[in-house]
C-alpha cells in the first residue's frame, strides 16, 4: 500500500502516461498548462508531458498555480480527536481502526471523511491552523478567475490544469450553481486522472462540458479512486 499519500503509485504513474499518449494520439494541443503545487499534482503533469513530448509533438511547461492545491483532510482527521463523543463519528473511527486490506480501508475512510466534511462545509468543524470552507472556496475560485483572464484575450485559447478532488468541487459547484453537500458528493465520484471539461469565456460564462472521462484507461481493472 502507497505510504506517502503526495506520492504517485505505480499505477498513477502508468495512468499519467496513459494520459498523455491519449492527449497526443487524438490530438489535442494547448496554449497553456498549470498544476497544483503538490508533488502528485507536478508529477502527473510532468509524466503526462513526457508522452506527449515522446511522439514529437509541442508542450507548454507546466506553471504552479498555488491556488490550486487541496483542502486539509488531514487536519480535518486531526481534528476528529476531539468528536469522538459523537456516536456516529466514533463508531467510523473505529471502523477504520479494525480495517485490514485497502478496500475496506478506503470504504471506511470515506465514510468518516464524509461525515468531517459535513461538519466543515457547514461551518460546525473549523480547527486551528486549517483553512475553513469559504477561503478554500474563494482561493479555488481566484485561480478560476486568474486562468480566465488570461485566456480571455485570445479567444480559443485551451486551457489544462493539474489538480485535486477539492479545487473540482468548487469547479462543478461554479459550473452547475449546486449546494456545497452536492457538489462534494459529485466530486467524490472522480476517478483518478479523470479528465474533466470546462467551456468558459470572459463575460462569466462557465459550464461543465465533460465529466469524469477515462478514454485513456479503456478497462475498469485501471480505474481507481484516490
Amino acid at each position: 500500500m502507497k505510504t506517502d499519500y503526495d506520492e504517485l503509485s505505480e499505477q498513477g504513474r502508468a495512468q499519467a502516461t496513459a494520459l498523455g499518449e491519449h492527449l497526443a494520439a487524438s490530438g489535442q494541443c494547448f496554449d497553456v498548462i498549470y498544476t497544483g503545487p503538490a508533488r502528485r499534482h507536478h508529477d502527473t503533469a510532468a509524466l503526462a508531458a513526457e508522452a506527449v513530448r515522446a511522439t514529437g509533438l509541442s508542450w507548454p511547461d507546466a506553471q504552479e498555480l498555488p491556488e490550486l492545491d487541496e483542502h486539509d483532510a488531514f487536519g480535518l482527521f486531526r481534528a476528529a480527536a476531539g468528536l469522538e463523543d459523537e456516536p456516529e463519528l466514533a463508531a467510523g473511527l473505529q471502523a477504520l481502526s479494525r480495517t485490514r486490506t485497502h478496500a475496506e480501508r478506503s470504504r471506511a475512510f470515506q465514510i468518516v471523511f464524509e461525515q468531517l466534511m459535513t461538519r466543515w462545509l457547514s461551518g460546525q468543524l473549523e480547527p486551528e491552523g486549517v483553512e475553513t470552507w469559504p477561503r478554500f472556496r474563494e482561493r479555488v475560485l481566484s485561480a478560476l478567475r486568474h486562468m480566465v483572464e488570461r485566456a480571455a484575450g485570445s479567444p480559443g485559447t485551451r486551457v489544462l490544469a493539474f489538480s485535486s478532488v477539492g479545487p473540482l468541487a468548487v469547479l462543478l459547484q461554479q459550473a452547475l450553481h449546486t449546494d456545497d453537500a452536492a457538489s462534494f458528493r459529485t466530486a467524490w465520484r472522480l476517478r483518478n486522472a479523470s479528465i474533466n471539461t470546462f467551456v468558459f469565456d470572459g463575460k462569466g460564462r462557465f459550464t461543465l462540458d465533460g465529466f469524469n472521462a477515462l478514454p485513456h484507461l479503456p478497462t475498469s481493472q485501471a480505474w481507481t479512486f484516490r
